[in-house]
């Protein structure tokens, strides 16, 4: 019996070492792999085909523009990943994480969250309350809740209207209260559906600032926007879907003077 307890005891730090070498393993392999990986997705609705091969990778730290016509399927790309819908093929990955037909509950505590093109808040609540409804299942301490809470409507600029009725907002401050309550959580991705929709172009200035800051803090972002305009400010990378398929992707430069692109959209 002592001999077995002494064998134990000399092959326990041996496997110590190794379970620590490989969670620095782990760890090293998901900050060299694409943050977010999308790969081959298909989808139909009663047999119209919306999405053929959709693939791109999206890494840490990096804003990535999806721009395309409309029914180009570039929503449906973004339901798919927060799991509001189903791929019917192709897979979704975060941080190598299968996440694919995962329920968008599922997802989010994995690391994503968005925003949609018409800003879903609970208006009969106050700016300060629809902050705290994303923290209600976190499990931080009071303080630190209203820590973070501060930081966003700092980040935001709606510190003067956190005590305020959303309902009373206008457009602009109900859209950067989309995007505060996307980032109360702290996601790894942030998904914004037209972030400067109907809004003027001191919401743009920010949002775009907000989007460049979260980026800096290793947030990967993707956006979709028919404002080409605001695109070389927002991102350099630029991914073009047309039917349902990816034409093209680059800068927005090579995407501008990319006949492909220009009658496709650009020239319409």
């Amino acid at each position: 019996m002592p001999k077995a307890s002494s064998a134990r005891r000399r092959t326990e730090p041996r496997t110590k070492a190794r379970l620590l070498w490989q969670a620095r393993y782990r760890k090293a392999l998901r900050v060299q792999s694409p943050l977010l990986k999308v790969r081959d997705l298909h989808k139909s609705f009663g047999g119209v085909k919306t999405l053929t091969n959709v693939s791109f990778d999206l890494d840490r730290g990096q804003v990535l523009g999806l721009i395309g016509p409309n029914g180009a399927g570039k929503t449906t790309v973004f339901n798919i990943i927060s799991g509001i819908y189903t791929a019917d093929r192709g897979e979704v990955f975060l941080e190598e994480h299968a996440i694919t037909n995962k329920s968008p509950s599922f997802i989010a505590r994995r690391g994503v969250s968005r925003t949609f093109q018409v800003a879903r808040t609970f208006n009969d609540m106050t700016v300060d309350e629809n902050l705290r409804v994303g923290l209600v299942r976190g499990r931080l301490t009071r303080q630190k809740t209203n820590a973070r809470i501060a930081e966003i409507l700092e980040l935001t600029r709606l510190g003067s209207r956190h005590a305020d009725t959303v309902a009373v907002l206008p457009d602009g401050q109900k859209k950067l209260l989309e995007v505060a309550r996307a980032i109360v959580i702290e996601p790894k991705v942030l998904i914004l559906d037209e972030p400067f929709a109907g809004v003027g172009a001191d919401v743009i200035d920010l949002m775009i600032s907000i989007i460049h800051d979260l980026a800096s803090r290793g947030v990967g972002c993707l956006a979709i926007s028919h404002d080409i305009a605001s695109m070389p400010r927002l991102s350099s990378d630029v991914l073009v879907l047309v039917d349902g398929q990816v034409m093209t992707r680059g800068t927005i430069d090579a995407i501008r003077n990319d006949a492909r692109v220009v009658d496709a959209y650009l020239g319409a």
